[in-house]
């Protein structure tokens, strides 16, 4: 599986899904991926979509999980 990161606001993906660079990873208890933030904008809203394949179709996962970049 792989994530993606789009600007809530605009609908831009600022992280596009990238099969070498935005890998979801796994261990035995869960399914992660570290995010650096360095380049998101402070003040703003961006949305994590996920990408997998099942069953041999390719489905991308849109569940409004949003998060705010706060000035600091």
């Amino acid at each position: 599986s792989l994530y993606a990161v789009k600007d809530t606001e605009t609908n831009e993906f600022v992280i596009d899904f990238d099969s070498e660079y935005t890998r979801i990873s796994s261990d035995e208890v869960s399914s992660f991926f570290d995010l650096y933030c360095n380049g998101l904008e402070p003040e703003r809203y961006y949305t994590i979509l996920v990408k997998t394949s099942v069953s041999g179709e390719v489905k991308v996962f849109d569940e409004n999980i949003m998060f705010k970049i706060a000035k600091g």
